[in-house]
């Protein structure tokens, strides 16, 4: 009787596993966005070929043209930047780059925010759903069941509302109308249907490796490093949010990642209006604090930081009207960034020889 009620618990809590995530899969098929911006650059870049420099960040990035910067250096770049773009998101476009191309020089286009505490769960899972759409409809579960419950356990939020929300992506980002529903829900029908993944052959490119790359991951020695420059951030006199230990766990595999494969690493912070530090209120002297901790954090790793708020020529070059919000530069005025930015990463020695 005892084994008969335990077995009924097990069941139990089986149906209700298998009934959350059924709703899961279907509240996402509904409501979470379709066409996004990283399906649109992967598009791209699997149609894209002899990429030796990448750039990758957020949206900010967009700022630099990947084409006019080829020509003017004499090298095959391709921008990866795309809206709220996290590290995560970026160390895996750094790595997917690399597993298809001879890949040089990496880029990280990045602002203050991007190695604060803010999450981008909802974007991370847009990319993870691109990528790995050409899998088998059993294995791409078994998938997204892994990656929500690895990132659960590893956030430390498996008692807070998170753990739940990393379940329903469309939360951050989700469309709206009965029309724009029924549409979603028949687009993926037919996908799963007929085993096309976004984009059809996107996926497919995406996951067949050419260049047999070191992992990267953090040795002993980088690990060492790591545990002492978070224990420095933790004495800087900043706000707790402006810096975020996960971000610079990330940042540090970045590093790794081409140091052991003979990558160029540059990190550049974004040219911006002259009332970007308005954002921020009073704390104009704690952003500093950041940029020197990010020089030194990158420096002593072997590679390159620069801060554009640093070169007392930046507003005379990009003056605020070429700008339409404190971050993002009108696209007639894109070509200006993207030499300003040439003349940086050239200046500052961030690229290999071609």
């Amino acid at each position: 009787m005892q084994h008969s009620k335990v077995i009924k618990r097990i069941l139990k809590s089986l149906l209700f596993v298998m009934i959350f995530l059924c709703l899961v899969m279907v509240f996402n098929a509904s409501f979470e966005m379709d066409e996004n911006a990283t399906e649109n650059m992967l598009s791209r870049y699997s149609h894209t070929k002899d990429i030796d420099t990448v750039f990758v960040g957020n949206s900010a990035g967009e700022m630099m043209e990947d084409t006019e910067f080829s020509e003017a250096v004499g090298t095959h770049a391709f921008n990866m930047c795309t809206p709220s773009q996290g590290l995560y998101v970026s160390l895996r476009n750094i790595k997917l780059a690399g597993s298809h191309h001879n890949i040089k020089n990496a880029i990280l286009l990045m602002t203050f925010d991007t190695a604060s505490a803010e999450s981008y769960d909802g974007i991370d899972h847009l990319y993870n759903r691109v990528v790995n759409s050409s899998s088998p409809f059993c294995k791409s579960i078994i998938n997204e069941i892994k990656y929500n419950t690895d990132k659960t356990v590893s956030l430390g939020i498996l008692d807070t509302e998170r753990s739940v929300n990393i379940w329903i992506p469309w939360e951050e980002e989700h469309i709206n109308g009965l029309g724009n529903i029924t549409g979603n829900i028949r687009r993926r029908w037919k996908r799963l249907i007929e085993h096309k993944p976004l984009g059809y052959d996107i996926a497919y490119d995406l996951n067949t490796p050419v260049y047999n790359r070191l992992p990267g991951d953090l040795t002993d020695d980088d690990r060492a490093l790591l545990t002492a420059d978070i224990d420095s951030m933790n004495s800087l006199d900043i706000p707790q949010d402006m810096l975020s230990a996960d971000k610079l766990t990330l940042l540090a595999e970045m590093c790794s990642y081409c140091r052991d494969n003979g990558i160029a690493f540059s990190v550049i912070v974004t040219p911006h209006r002259t009332d970007y530090y308005d954002r921020y209120g009073s704390y104009r002297a704690d952003i500093a604090q950041v940029s020197d901790y990010l020089d030194d954090f990158i420096s002593k790793r072997g590679f390159i930081y620069y801060n554009t708020e640093d070169d007392p020529q930046l507003h005379n070059i990009l003056p605020d009207a070429y700008f339409y919000d404190w971050e993002h530069v009108s696209g007639q005025y894109k070509k200006a960034s993207t030499e300003y930015l040439t003349d940086v990463i050239i200046r500052n020695g961030g690229m290999i020889d071609q």
